[in-house]
């Protein structure tokens, strides 16, 4: 299965750089610095405040997703925090066995990312933006969690290796200099950095 390479990713962010950070909306720097900053410093299963801010910030709050699903969420966030490698397939099957409102059980491997990337920022999101990005296929039509489960795992380890390529190319260096003049007080990591821009390419693909 071929997916956009780190040549390719690379290639459209600098063909239309000027857009894609001019286009990046400040309050989902300030919001996220809020949830990094907040996480550090508070128990996420008692702070109501982080909760609603994630639950909006990564669309925790759909409308399928029980109560029940939000609470596992964060007891496992919280359990999760002193793991050096938390274990993504872990979490995404915990959550599979809470229901959702229609009695089902539903895979959120991208909430599972969020979770990740909060805990620890080495490791980068997965939405839908960031799969049209890489063109990344459906999961949809796949019948089983482990066929599933395997889709969404090559299709995250390409990103981080991706990631891993363009963090060390020399050629991406404008782009990095363009968003810090842009956003020169984000103290956002440049994993984070490299995250937004490529997130914001993939909004914009129709």
């Amino acid at each position: 299965m071929k997916y956009r390479t780190a040549d390719d990713i690379k290639d459209l962010l600098l063909d239309d750089q000027e857009n894609i950070i001019n286009q990046i909306d400040p309050e989902k720097i300030e919001v996220y610095r809020f949830l990094h900053d907040r996480f550090k410093e508070t128990d996420v299963t008692k702070d109501l405040v982080f909760q609603f801010a994630f639950r909006y910030f990564y669309k925790l709050d759909n409308p399928s997703l029980t109560q029940e699903f939000q609470e596992r969420f964060f007891e496992i966030m919280e359990n999760q925090r002193n793991e050096s490698r938390p274990n993504i397939v872990r979490v995404v099957t915990d959550l599979y066995e809470v229901k959702n409102h229609k009695g089902n059980p539903t895979m959120q491997f991208p909430l599972a990312t969020a979770m990740l990337h909060t805990l620890n920022g080495n490791f980068p999101t997965y939405d839908s933006d960031v799969a049209k990005a890489f063109d990344f296929s459906s999961t949809y039509h796949l019948n089983s969690f482990y066929k599933k489960m395997k889709r969404y795992i090559d299709q995250y380890r390409h990103t981080f290796d991706t990631y891993s390529t363009l963090l060390e190319d020399e050629s991406l260096k404008v782009m990095f200099d363009n968003f810090n003049r842009r956003f020169p007080k984000s103290g956002l990591s440049k994993v984070k950095k490299l995250d937004l821009m490529v997130s914001e390419m993939g909004r914009q693909i129709s």
